[in-house]
């Protein structure tokens, strides 16, 4: 339980929050009083270190980036979800809570992992969907014959951190939309050849 609180205020914690922001404009404030008005040393400098540690005090009890990321490989490897080389992820960015990190990378607590098997006739996907918050995995098996269209569908949307472009697999007569990331050489031939067995006629 602990933990599911720590991801609900990672993703709902602001990247300054009020105290933060006071903390700093008096570490600001005292410090040039203590640089630039004569005799404020004595009173400025004491104030600066108060602000300074306030700021730090506050800054250390945020939840990070590399925090969520180690419960995100504990729940995979606590629910076994594999990953393969034949293995599409991505966030759902089309959630009401998102969280842009220190990376500029933008995610949100519902992530998929997405297995992809080729037989000689069908394309077989094993989607999980993750949810960060209540760390829990949700599966579904979805296979796909050589007479149904599989497309890569690209949409901007608007986001609460500003317009993002989600890219998804969308399978002919099937209402689910599969957020993949397509960001290197191995996902975009992995989705490339998905989408070659499967063209649309």
């Amino acid at each position: 339980m602990k933990n599911n609180n720590r991801v609900e205020k990672y993703f709902n914690q602001k990247n300054f929050s009020v105290a933060e922001w006071i903390f700093l404009a008096v570490a600001i404030v005292a410090g040039f009083v203590a640089t630039f008005i004569w005799g404020g040393g004595p009173i400025g400098m004491p104030v600066m270190l108060i602000g300074i540690i306030g700021f730090t005090t506050c800054r250390s009890f945020k939840v990070k980036d590399a925090e969520v990321d180690r419960l995100l490989e504990n729940i995979l490897e606590e629910k076994q979800v594999e990953r393969t080389e034949n293995t599409l992820v991505g966030y759902d960015l089309n959630q009401t809570v998102l969280k842009k990190r220190k990376d500029g990378k933008v995610i949100s607590p519902k992530y998929y992992v997405t297995n992809i098997t080729f037989t000689s006739s069908e394309t077989i996907l094993q989607v999980n969907v993750i949810d960060l918050i209540s760390a829990s995995v949700e599966k579904e098996r979805l296979t796909v014959d050589e007479r149904k269209s599989v497309e890569v569908v690209e949409e901007n949307i608007k986001t609460l951190v500003g317009p993002r472009k989600m890219t998804y697999i969308k399978i002919e007569d099937n209402d689910m939309h599969i957020p993949v990331t397509l960001t290197d050489y191995q996902s975009s031939q992995l989705m490339e050849k998905i989408c070659s067995r499967h063209v649309k006629s």
